[in-house]
């Protein structure tokens, strides 16, 4: 287990302890104005499921009948029917959709004003180009975006982007299908230490180290033994690699790693910043409910322990600090 500072402990106290003051006297006043309109979306929902469950199966039968009467082709039949279904899940979607955009960009705007210089913009995408540049992502065919946060703690540049990276894929039958290659958070902060090349850090993965290769960069050895088992690195600079990834530095990133328990960590150093793809696989940052009140404090307790994560990535890491790392 990760063993934190008595410093960090009391940081950590005393900013929690102010957020459940700011959870009382901000968020629920604006949580209980948003309580009515939840519900009526809700309502809303349920009466568009029940107009669903009398159309629809009046509509299956007419298809059938008229399949029957007048020797229409099935196959119309059912891509008609396909088409019906597709249409009913999209304005089933309507009330939600419309309830998250509004909760999310509401609430999560106020409750992100809590750490002093941060604001909040929901489906933010990262700069494609830059993650290219970074080499850390598998490739991918569709983005999607969802919360994102920007700001400053103790003097770095926080940007943090959540977002779902999907890859269409055939069968052996020629079918597409979509699969999820990356799903959690994207993290880019500022680095205190000038870097002119590029130095990455992947996953190590065992056997097939060896088929991994990258334009104009080369495979860095470290000494530290339980890093080196755990990632594997690749610099257009060796000596720079080295500058960046000390043993204490090394030390840290192992502790991040086990902060986000064991979850897929990778990281990319250039243009004197660093970007983490934190691989959590679910959604982070969910403190607001459909079906559910909002007014539940152990909810927004929770997305305060997930910001907090991202503050414990500086002080981990000692981003703030110009030290020799």
């Amino acid at each position: 287990m990760i063993k934190h500072s008595q410093e960090e402990q009391q940081q950590y106290a005393d900013l929690r302890t102010k957020f459940v003051e700011y959870y009382n006297n901000i968020l629920v006043p604006l949580l209980q104005q948003k309580e009515d309109f939840r519900l009526k979306c809700v309502k809303s929902f349920w009466r568009l499921v029940w107009m669903a469950i009398i159309i629809l199966p009046m509509l299956i039968v007419l298809g059938y009948w008229l399949q029957r009467r007048y020797n229409f082709d099935s196959e119309v039949i059912f891509n008609g029917g396909f088409v019906l279904c597709a249409i009913t899940v999209f304005i089933l979607r309507g009330p939600f959709a419309k309830y998250r955009k509004q909760i999310k960009d509401d609430i999560m705007g106020v409750f992100v004003k809590f750490f002093d210089g941060f604001y909040y913009k929901q489906g933010q995408k990262m700069d494609r180009l830059s993650m290219e540049k970074s080499l850390i992502f598998p490739r991918y065919d569709e983005y999607e975006a969802d919360d994102c946060f920007f700001g400053r703690y103790q003097g770095v540049g926080i940007n943090v982007y959540e977002q779902t990276l999907k890859e269409i894929r055939q069968d052996s039958k020629g079918r597409r299908h979509r699969v999820t290659v990356f799903q959690g958070i994207v993290v880019e902060m500022d680095m205190n230490k000038n870097f002119s090349g590029q130095t990455i850090v992947l996953k190590d993965k065992g056997f097939f180290n060896r088929f991994k290769s990258f334009d104009k960069m080369e495979r860095v050895t470290l000494e530290d033994v339980v890093f080196e088992k755990q990632f594997e690195v690749y610099s257009t600079n060796q000596v720079e690699a080295r500058y960046i990834l000390t043993t204490g530095f090394m030390e840290r990133i192992l502790r991040l790693k086990e902060l986000y328990a064991g979850t897929k960590i990778e990281m990319s150093f250039y243009n004197n910043k660093i970007l983490l793809a934190i691989d959590t696989g679910k959604d982070m940052f969910e403190a607001c409910s459909f079906f559910k009140t909002n007014l539940n404090q152990r909810r927004f307790e929770n997305v305060f322990e997930e910001f907090w994560t991202l503050f414990s990535i500086v002080n981990i890491l000692k981003l703030n600090q110009h030290i020799g790392m």
